[in-house]
């Protein structure tokens, strides 16, 4: 799971089709931007509807297998290729696709830095029409996934005596701190760091990532670094903004990373579960 830059893609691409054909390793496009005018030269669009799924008002969670393997049937998406996800929303959407497919054993995955817009930028040819299908093997979801986490695993992981977990809670500050309400209890998981995932940006190019020295040094400001040798559990209010803070932190050298579906959407309207404010806490 990296980051890759647009014209490394083009190049890839340019070179990929320049062959005979795909192979069991050529790579994969896959776009999760509204499937409005030209497509991108060989990319397969992938509804995010299809990828995600609601229960009451809980949002984000991970759609049925079913669903999953009907919203990439047509992709060619297997765990042998190399598959580069694009969209127009820095990443967001691309990254919780990224994220579901790795719950599926499907790894190797590449996010292109800038979306779209870059890969246009860069020269990607276009096209009027979609490209063919192309044979997709079924996928299975893995349910002890390494990359998943819920509530009771971190309500039990923060309350571990030897190594607990490291939380990081991704949304704005005034989220983190109860002052924007979006599900019934406001606030925080108790001692999860507040790490706003707009940090990761370049404030004068937001469509585009910091470098990765920079990412690394504001972790470290908040006492993460790749060497601590601790389970890190992040979430948001969905696991969008979440989903592009786990592929970040893999791609900068994490380990043991997780993502929660759901998020604050599942764990701020529970009553089961302790819920931190800036001056009061209320335990479960």
């Amino acid at each position: 799971m990296i980051f890759t830059t647009a014209d490394d893609v083009k190049f890839i691409f340019d070179t990929a089709h320049s062959a005979h054909g795909a192979t069991v390793a050529s790579p994969i496009l896959l776009d999760m931007s509204p499937p409005e005018g030209l497509s991108l030269r060989g990319a397969h669009w992938v509804d995010f509807n299809q990828i995600v799924t609601s229960l009451g008002d809980t949002v984000g969670l991970v759609a049925p297998i079913d669903n999953l393997n009907q919203a990439f049937a047509h992709t060619g998406v297997s765990d042998k290729r190399p598959i580069f996800i694009i969209d127009d929303s820095q990443g967001l959407a691309a990254a919780r696709l990224a994220w579901t497919l790795a719950l599926c054993g499907v790894e190797q995955t590449h996010l292109v830095d800038g979306g779209r817009a870059a890969l246009l930028a860069a020269g990607f040819e276009t096209q009027s029409s979609p490209p063919p299908p192309q044979a997709t093997p079924s996928l299975k979801r893995l349910e002890a996934s390494p990359h998943l986490c819920t509530a009771e695993m971190i309500r039990e992981g923060i309350q571990d005596a030897q190594q607990p977990w490291i939380v990081l809670d991704t949304r704005s500050e005034a989220e983190y701190l109860g002052l924007d309400q979006r599900s019934r209890h406001a606030g925080h998981v108790p001692g999860a760091i507040h790490f706003d995932w707009q940090r990761c940006f370049d404030p004068k190019n937001p469509q585009y990532l910091l470098p990765d020295e920079a990412i690394l040094a504001a972790l470290a400001a908040e006492g993460i670094t790749p060497e601590v040798n601790r389970t890190l559990a992040v979430y948001c209010q969905s696991h969008r903004r979440s989903s592009l803070m786990f592929f970040i932190l893999k791609h900068l050298g994490f380990k043991a990373v997780r993502g929660y579906p759901g998020a604050w959407s599942d764990w701020g309207n529970r009553d089961d579960v302790p819920i931190a404010l800036p001056q009061t806490q209320r335990s479960a």
